[in-house]
């Protein structure tokens, strides 16, 4: 039986079987055979497949336990007095929603995340935006609300008002929807499915609160999702149209303080 040639790269088994080594692409390795010889390549391994597509399982465990606090953390909440429920509120929003995002595009993205969020990117102009927008909307609400359907504003909301649903609104829940989930998923679809998807998730993750007040059992939930769904889809538009996140966590905060005052 005659010997067969051994590449000087590879490690030879046996009399008729070499093994040669692949140069590692990721850092994982798969057999298959050629003929006598057994080739190791690498593959894709776990850690990078949930690097590339960590959005689905952070979505859950996001969702997972914003769910937790509004559906059973909140009875808890509600027996502080005003000023440490605001507080307290505060400080476990921005524990779900504000720094898992700069974590996941610090060590995730690899990424610096006041620039890949679009924090640092045409502020002056997702300024200018915001301003006229933030106008056309309490315009609406002040004709609508104020003469139309003669509704008295209100002002007196309450620190947690302030706070949770004026101040912090706009912020923590742009920074998730529009500048982690839009901006990932923009990499793998168009703008507008991607923005479709985005409002759907952002429709979902007030699904635990509707629930806990019982709108689900009244048809016109129906109405709040689809406006709810709307806000969203033109809150994707002016993100991408502005390319700042500035402009759409002011107009979020705006359009909420209105709807808060004339609510």
């Amino acid at each position: 039986m005659s010997k067969q040639s051994v590449n000087p790269n590879s490690k030879k088994i046996g009399i008729e079987t070499d093994i040669k080594r692949v140069e590692p692409p990721t850092g994982e390795l798969s057999i298959s055979t050629v003929g006598g010889s057994f080739i190791i390549k690498e593959v894709f391994p776990i850690r990078n497949i949930l690097s590339r597509n960590y959005l689905a399982l952070f979505f859950i465990a996001f969702f997972s336990l914003w769910s937790l606090r509004e559906l059973w953390l909140v009875q808890y909440l509600n027996l502080l007095d005003p000023t440490s429920r605001a507080l307290t509120s505060a400080l476990i929003k921005i524990s779900i929603w504000v720094i898992p995002v700069f974590l996941v595009v610090q060590y995730v993205e690899k990424k610096d995340p006041m620039a890949y969020l679009g924090l640092h990117s045409n502020v002056k102009k997702g300024l200018q935006w915001a301003l006229w927008i933030s106008l056309a909307v309490g315009t609406y609400f002040f004709v609508l609300y104020g003469i139309i359907l003669k509704n008295e504003m209100n002002l007196h909301l309450g620190i947690n008002v302030w706070l949770n649903h004026v101040l912090l609104v706009g912020f923590t829940e742009e920074l998730v929807f529009r500048g982690l989930f839009l901006r990932k998923l923009m990499e793998r679809f168009s703008f507008w499915k991607a923005n479709r998807y985005t409002s759907l998730l952002f429709v979902s993750i007030h699904f635990p609160i509707w629930l806990r007040m019982g709108l689900f059992e009244s048809w016109s939930i129906i109405g709040t999702i689809l406006l709810v769904f709307f806000i969203s889809f033109a809150l994707g538009f002016i993100y991408k149209k502005t390319n700042s996140l500035w402009s759409v966590i002011i107009i979020h905060s705006a359009y909420d303080f209105f709807a808060s005052i004339f609510g």
